[in-house]
């Protein structure tokens, strides 16, 4: 057993609160409450042939090197080709969600008092929801790469992780939406979506 520290010290004068003894011998029954820990087990009880694979942890990618371009004409979330996952989830968990893509433009860029370019930005949804969201990347560079990751609690079940890419004509000073329609086009190249579920 560690040792535990007394958590509040009453003197004489002091108002009687029954709060003082309780947080006293609560730190002592959380001691033997706690759960299996260093503290309450040998060293090295527990081997690697009794711990199941996946027990703790399970890891699961969507790769893809075929080449995807976002319709010029929508205005909204497109879900990007090769990158989604249905996941079966036998109890609740936490999902760590990454996911990481090159891209390359084709187009012109304008430059001015407030740049106008296309712009496009990705994210990552559980079950629709938004884990994480890019900035938007503008094509006055037409090379570029990012990784994004979020994390989410999910329930036991069945839940779908999808990447989505947002392309429209941006300014880019503010990252407000330009009027204008889109110039060039971008294509998303190599890019891998990586799920870690996080067990208790």
């Amino acid at each position: 057993m560690s040792l535990r520290y007394r958590q509040e010290f009453s003197e004489a004068g002091d108002v009687l609160d029954p709060q003082v003894p309780n947080a006293n011998q609560n730190e002592l029954s959380s001691e033997f409450n706690g759960g299996l820990d260093r503290d309450n087990i040998e060293e090295a009880i527990i081997t690697e042939g009794m711990i199941v694979n996946n027990a703790f942890t399970r890891i699961s990618s969507a790769p893809a090197t075929t080449s995807f371009s976002p319709n010029a004409a929508l205005r909204t979330w497109q879900p990007i080709d090769n990158n989604v996952l249905t996941l079966t989830l036998p109890q609740d968990c936490v999902l760590i969600c990454e996911w990481g893509g090159t891209w390359t433009w084709s187009g012109t860029y304008t430059t001015g008092d407030y740049v106008d370019e296309d712009g496009v930005a990705y994210r990552i949804t559980v079950d629709g929801i938004d884990v994480c969201v890019s900035q938007y990347f503008g094509a006055s560079v037409p090379q570029n790469s990012t990784h994004i990751l979020g994390a989410t609690p999910v329930s036991a079940g069945t839940h779908t992780v999808q990447v989505e890419a947002f392309f429209a004509r941006v300014k880019h000073q503010n990252l407000q939406f330009s009027e204008d329609n889109v110039e060039g086009t971008v294509v998303v190249g190599t890019r891998e979506l990586l799920v870690e579920e996080r067990r208790r």
